[in-house]
């Protein structure tokens, strides 16, 4: 027994005869055991569940602790026709005796090759071979990666590079363009983290985990969640309250104004995503690194998971409500309050696609932790790796293939870098043109002083009266 110690190590030597080890409570504890380092091992509780994985193929595999109550009986207390039938469920039905020759050749070779107990045992959230156990929920991901960040790349590029006027509402969008490129690349870091290992994840769970990449790849999940959640509640506010203000002053909340409720937003997501790193929640819960409780995981993270999808239910309906608000207001004509009904259509559409993406994430989430349905582990997993990051990808596409305002701002920009290319062009042909004439001049006046003085040149140059200039050195 040699749970909770500060062990880094197992030394073998001298280990091989032992059947019972227990060895949880040793976080630094993760290198790989093998099979053949305790041949006669029967029950064995390692720190981390991929220890277990050179003991069964998979999490189906192993057996519960209640099936092994049994192994403390002596084999004289047990029945040898039950034990037979234990060891061979398939003949279990058969009505005739299994010859005695084949029966003891098939205990000689159970002896030879006993089932291990291993805990904790790995499953869908601790894999064994890949961190995506399915290709099509690793093509997912890659798609999603492409996606967020090429298409919120365009969307950032289109809204402040162009020369058109940056209005708050737009400015927001933008912003949370930039927080969904983020889950892009959290997505990103998942993936290479699945190519890199492929088929022996096993050998790397332990350590990504409790690494620091698992808790900056976490960190960027939580941050860029929030601060789109949250920006994305400002925008809905913004449209709302410009109505009243307009009606109430004369003028809406300016620029300035909303860039600094934009500060505080991701101020807030900040703190939201930094409190897992001083044990208010858990990254290294899974290999996820998301703050989630996994199933069977620890109760610690109960408390902040609650509170965080709590904050986001409560930001989805405030968003509801305000925006049902505003198009009270809109309906009895008061359009001229807003600066543009396009982007008031656009967050529209952001709210309706990230509500109904996030509310299977909240049921499976608090369906998960309270055990009110029955939902596999597989199907968690899959959710949180496909259908929580997807608001990253039909954010940007929403507004790159239905507001008029990024056409609008692509024709300015091709308008302006034709327009540079015009100005750049024109100083070179400007230049090119300077140059020739003074190649032309200074030719002209060489030849006539190179000329010999039969013909007279002389003579006529001194004609005229050339005004008389001064030779000033450059100056670098």
């Amino acid at each position: 027994d040699l749970t909770d110690n500060q062990l880094v190590t197992l030394p073998l030597d001298g280990l091989g005869g032992l059947t019972h080890l227990k060895l949880q409570g040793n976080p630094a504890l993760s290198e790989p055991l093998t099979k053949e380092s305790f041949p006669k091992m029967r029950v064995l509780e390692v720190p981390y569940a991929y220890q277990c994985c050179a003991y069964g193929s998979c999490g189906s595999f192993f057996k519960m602790s209640n099936q092994w109550e049994a192994e403390d009986m002596s084999p004289e207390e047990e029945d040898p026709h039950k034990r037979t039938t234990e060891l061979f469920p398939g003949h279990a039905d058969n009505h005739y005796d299994l010859d005695a020759d084949d029966l003891q050749l098939d205990l000689e070779e159970s002896k030879l090759h006993p089932t291990i107990q291993c805990t904790p045992s790995p499953g869908p959230f601790k894999p064994c071979d890949n961190l995506f156990e399915s290709w099509i929920i690793r093509l997912g991901v890659w798609v999603i990666v492409l996606v967020s960040v090429l298409c919120n790349g365009l969307v950032i590029l289109a809204v402040f590079a162009s020369p058109s006027y940056l209005s708050p509402v737009k400015f927001l969008i933008g912003s949370i363009a930039g927080a969904n490129m983020l889950t892009g690349v959290y997505c990103s870091m998942l993936a290479l983290v699945d190519t890199l290992t492929y088929g022996q994840f096993a050998k790397y769970g332990a350590r990504w985990e409790s690494g620091a990449g698992c808790r900056v790849t976490g960190f960027l999940s939580v941050f860029a969640s929030e601060a789109a959640i949250f920006l994305l509640t400002l925008a809905a506010m913004r449209c709302s309250v410009s109505v009243s203000c307009v009606r109430g002053y004369g003028k809406s909340p300016s620029l300035g104004k909303v860039k600094a409720a934009a500060l505080c937003c991701l101020l807030l997501s900040s703190v939201a995503a930094v409190l897992p790193l001083f044990s208010i929640g858990e990254y290294g819960a899974s290999p996820l690194c998301l703050p989630y409780p996994i199933p069977g995981g620890k109760p610690a993270t109960l408390g902040f998971t609650v509170a965080l999808v709590m904050t986001n239910m409560l930001c989805f309906l405030t968003i509801t409500g305000t925006y049902i608000r505003l198009y009270c207001h809109l309906l009895k004509g008061e359009f001229s309050a807003v600066w543009d009904c396009a982007m008031v259509k656009h967050v529209a559409w952001l709210i309706f696609t990230n509500c109904c993406l996030y509310c299977p994430v909240a049921f499976l989430i608090f369906s998960s932790t309270l055990n009110l349905f029955l939902i596999t582990p597989e199907v968690i997993k899959s959710v949180l790796l496909v259908v929580l990051p997807l608001p990253a990808c039909l954010n940007p596409l929403l507004y790159l293939l239905f507001n008029p305002h990024f056409r609008e701002d692509l024709r300015l920009l091709r308008q302006k870098g034709k327009e540079t290319q015009t100005c750049e062009a024109d100083d070179m042909e400007k230049s090119s043109y300077d140059s020739t004439q003074a190649l032309v001049t200074f030719s002209d006046i060489d030849r006539i002083f190179e000329t010999p003085d039969s013909l007279g040149v002389h003579s006529i140059l001194d004609s005229y009266s050339f005004p008389s200039m001064t030779l000033v050195p450059c100056q670098q």
